[in-house]
């Protein structure tokens, strides 16, 4: 019998029993494990059921296969991480860094992606019967779960995208073998429509920012926030894209880049105002109303003595990564202590970069750090083991990632690995800032103005980050390419490790339609490399199209950057 996207009747029509409380708390429905499975024809009569499946596709997006997945599709193709060659195993790991990647290989299987996308549909398509069957079930709170659902299926195609390109876009809910439908790869730039309809969609119906009752739900729980993060990640792809096929009138039309430039910086800044009402909403709470000092863009600061910050002391680490749910996290999945217990929904954080007691299977290089890092800056001691081991003289020892990993700065205490209770962030505010940015460098109305405050973005927050700001500046240069270098070396030094340098990097040569500046990056820091010549086209910047695949739908091609050897695979 074909199937699509190894979507496997089991998937499809089996269900999982959750926590009913699912719409009134992100934490709850975390807490319980899924007992049992139900099929579809007993299943869509009450609330719980909604909530059940609504559960199941954030959770898909935590589980080992999906965040692996975004690490080493986002990640480990540019030059932070590499392999452990002290470790057996390796070799998937290997062939992405060496940029040797075949079709066979593990992390080219996109299935876990289309397994949330095919969550989302299911409720999509069943929830709004239940309204009738549930009195509990109210039409306000049916909007709420549809506006997640298609939130979560956009943000399930938009990885696909930037890791493979041309994708098919899976936009039915799968009920059965006999239903599923053959579906066709479409264009990025088609691609790309589609995931912002849903986003359009998805905007009118998620809950307000800051509307759930606590932290925890208001960034683990897509809100508006959220849908404007994705949309605006989505718009300087699409402006990239456009870029990369200009010459293609049936495809682009003039102004298209500026109009999608444009519209990121509109949802970068109705974010940051969003989270500027809630700080100062919160600030209007303290007693007395005593009020702070208001830092450039409201950004947490490293607090302590001079003493304390020399020696890798990080608050903003402790808030942001240590505790979680921050006021500065948009969107962030959340573990918990139920699911850290439970193996089968850990993560893939501690497998790659380690927990206590185990190296994980990637490492930093030394080169990395030092090309990258000042000893000033505070987030070398926080994000890598790089400068305790050079204080402690350990040469000879693997450089590991400790962002996430350690509990709590300076870098001592490890989470374990059968507790990793790290919560997976997609989106939070530096991200933002430094997307809009980009977007006000690059488009084509951009002024002196637009450098200088793209600077101060990324001054903000680099000095938030500096032992000794007074001593550690950035030069400002008012040129197109100075400021946007900067960008793209500040989303580095911030954003490492989070899966978004690798994509940052195509996203550049797509604006280039050239993969000539990001040579660096194809070198691995060293000379004599062969990635940069395996990476010398376009294509062979996206991951080919999965052996298995392949063999179910006939109607995938492959990337061209990548022979398929055997052509006359059997259709299962």
């Amino acid at each position: 019998m074909k199937k699509i996207f190894n979507i496997s009747k089991k998937i499809a029509v089996a269900v999982v029993v959750m926590c009913g409380a699912v719409l009134s708390s992100c934490t709850d429905y975390l807490t319980i494990i899924p007992p049992e499975k139900i099929i579809e024809e007993h299943y869509w009569q009450t609330k719980d059921d909604v909530n059940g499946i609504l559960a199941t596709a954030y959770l898909k997006l935590l589980e080992k296969p999906a965040v692996s997945r975004a690490i080493a599709w986002g990640e480990l193709r540019a030059y932070a991480l590499t392999y452990d060659d002290s470790k057996t195993g390796q070799d998937d790991l290997k062939d992405i860094v060496e940029a040797d990647i075949y079709y066979d290989n593990p992390y080219c299987d996109w299935k876990t992606y289309y397994e949330v996308i095919q969550n989302a549909n299911l409720v999509i398509a069943r929830a709004p019967q239940v309204v009738d069957r549930d009195p509990d079930f109210s039409e306000s709170d049916l909007n709420i779960v549809l506006g997640e659902m298609y939130a979560l299926r956009a943000l399930g195609h938009f990885y696909l995208v930037r890791a493979f390109r041309d994708i098919p876009m899976a936009l039915e809910a799968v009920i059965g073998d006999y239903d599923m439908p053959k579906y066709k790869q479409v264009h990025p730039l088609k691609a790309l429509e589609y995931i912002m309809a849903d986003l359009e969609k998805a905007e009118t119906l998620v809950m307000k920012t800051g509307g759930y009752g606590d932290a925890a739900a208001n960034v683990g729980r897509i809100t508006e926030n959220a849908v404007l993060a994705i949309k605006a990640d989505v718009s300087l792809w699409q402006a990239a894209f456009a870029k990369y096929y200009s010459d293609n009138s049936e495809l682009v039309a003039a102004g298209d880049v500026q109009k999608y430039y444009d519209n990121c910086i509109t949802y970068c800044q109705q974010i940051e105002d969003n989270m500027t009402r809630l700080y100062e909403e919160e600030l209007a709470k303290t007693p007395g109303n005593v009020q702070p000092e208001r830092f450039p863009y409201d950004l947490l600061q490293n607090e302590g003595d001079n003493n304390a910050l020399k020696n890798g002391l990080s608050t903003a680490y402790d808030e942001i990564f240590g505790k979680g749910n921050s006021r500065e996290s948009i969107l962030e999945l959340q573990v918990g202590t139920a699911l850290a217990e439970n193996g089968s929904f850990s993560h893939g954080v501690p497998s790659l970069y380690g927990s206590e007691g185990n190296q994980g299977l990637l490492i930093v290089p030394r080169q990395f750090v030092e090309k990258f890092y000042k000893k000033n800056d505070i987030r070398a001691y926080n994000y890598t083991t790089y400068y305790k081991k050079n204080n402690n003289t350990e040469e000879g020892t693997a450089v590991s990632v400790a962002k996430y990993v350690a509990s709590a700065s300076p870098v001592a205490e490890l989470r374990e690995g059968d507790k990793f209770d790290a919560n997976w962030i997609i989106y939070r505010k530096t991200d933002v800032l430094l997307m809009r940015a980009e977007a006000m460098v690059l488009r084509e109305s951009a002024t002196a103005d637009d450098f200088a405050e793209a600077f101060d973005i990324v001054n903000a927050i680099y000095t938030r980050s500096s032992i000794d700001p007074a001593k550690d500046k950035l030069t400002y240069t008012a040129s197109k390419d100075a400021i946007y270098k900067l960008i793209l070396q500040e989303r580095v030094r911030e954003l490492v490790f989070e899966g978004k340098i690798w994509f940052d990097l195509v996203r550049k040569a797509l604006c280039e339609k050239s993969t000539a500046g990001i040579i660096d990056v194809t070198d691995r820091l060293t000379s004599g490399s062969t990635v940069a010549t395996k990476m010398a086209s376009i294509d062979a910047l996206f991951m080919p199209i999965y052996e298995r695949e392949l063999r179910f739908n006939k109607d995938l091609v492959q990337n061209p950057a990548y022979k398929v050897e055997d052509e006359t695979i059997e259709q299962n």
